[in-house]
């Protein structure tokens, strides 16, 4: 549940770059690991309609250009800036007197595949490996229904082929059962070893995450020992991303996620979140996202933003498991989730 399409007030602007209110100093160690990916020659994909490039690594600075929305621009460095608390601010130079910040932008990277295993009965999971691919209601559609992801999943039907011979991928819609179909080379099969759970030796009452929203951080427990902690984006609204204790009670490894309101500024349609692990009825959850990259910061309507990566492992670790052939699990028992906001 994100702010995929939102029209930003001044207001949330501010609190989304940590200027409008108390903010926790986001872990250093962290926060470089994960901006490590942003690396010389890499590529980001542009997720806001409109984004500015400032002349130096500062809002202050002199307007450059404006970037739209799905332009891909590639990284010549990542510079950090220190605050005048000390606290290091990220920022992206994509050549000579051209800075962008690094929120609404996704990593990407550009895989083209090539598969003719069968599709099992049933189906199996799959993720797209190129920056974006155009969706159609049937193979070499005419004009394009949606846009799919680089990290997000679909379950794939089946696998068929044009008149020239070409291979598409089935993927039908998990809300409203409709097909629709991308050109196979971009999307990787999701081999059944890759699903299998991490940890599974661990008793599952030996096993306990923590989400500090105070720190925007997620930290898995072994025996009250961590294994596994990352920066994540939580809920922008007070109390939209709960306090309390919760389980891991149902997970499913894609799903689209959809707000109508009526309201287009608030409003979004997102196919294909993947690696989501619900701990609420209502639906707020662990799961990737592909539409920034504001790691540390809260940004969401409630739900735990990761990276994909991240979602992935932590779906795996958690309880229960997901067979490769299910869509979707329910159960009685899960991996406790502790929610606080500890101020140091």
């Amino acid at each position: 549940m994100d702010f995929f399409t939102r029209k930003f007030t001044r207001r949330d602007f501010l609190k989304i770059l940590g200027l409008g209110a108390v903010t926790a100093a986001i872990p250093t160690t962290l926060a470089k690991s994960l901006y490590e990916e942003f690396s010389e020659g890499a590529w980001v994909r542009i997720t806001r309609y409109r984004l500015y490039v400032f002349a130096e690594p500062s809002e202050k600075s002199k307007v450059q250009d404006l970037l739209k929305f799905d332009q891909l621009v590639r990284i010549q460095e990542t510079v950090s800036v220190k605050d005048s608390k000390g606290n290091p601010h990220y920022w992206l130079k994509l050549g000579e007197d051209a800075y962008i910040q690094p929120i609404f932008v996704q990593y990407v990277e550009n895989h083209r595949n090539v598969s003719s295993e069968p599709i099992p009965e049933g189906g199996c999971l799959g993720e797209i490996t190129v920056p974006s691919i155009d969706a159609f209601y049937k193979p070499r559609g005419t004009f394009a229904k949606r846009h799919y992801y680089y990290s997000s999943t679909h379950w794939v039907r089946s696998r068929v082929y044009d008149e020239y011979g070409i291979p598409w991928y089935e993927l039908p819609d998990d809300m409203n059962g409709a097909s629709y179909y991308v050109r196979a080379y971009a999307v990787r099969l999701v081999p059944a070893e890759e699903l299998t759970p991490i940890s599974p030796e661990v008793p599952p009452d030996q096993k306990r995450i923590k989400l500090d929203l105070y720190s925007q951080t997620v930290t898995a427990y072994e025996y009250d020992k961590p294994v596994f902690s990352t920066l994540v984006s939580t809920g922008l609204a007070e109390g939209s991303t709960p306090l309390g204790v919760f389980k891991t009670h149902r997970k499913r490894p894609y799903r689209r996620m959809v707000l109508q309101s009526g309201d287009r500024n608030v409003d979004y349609d997102l196919p294909g979140v993947p690696w989501v692990s619900y701990i609420t009825m209502s639906g707020v959850a662990f799961h990737g996202a592909y539409w920034h990259s504001n790691w540390g910061h809260r940004m969401s309507n409630g739900c735990i933003n990761m990276r994909s990566q991240d979602a992935k492992w932590l779906y795996r670790w958690c309880n229960p498991t997901v067979p490769p052939d299910v869509e979707y699990m329910v159960a009685e028992t899960g991996t406790r989730v502790d929610v606080v906001s500890e101020m140091p």
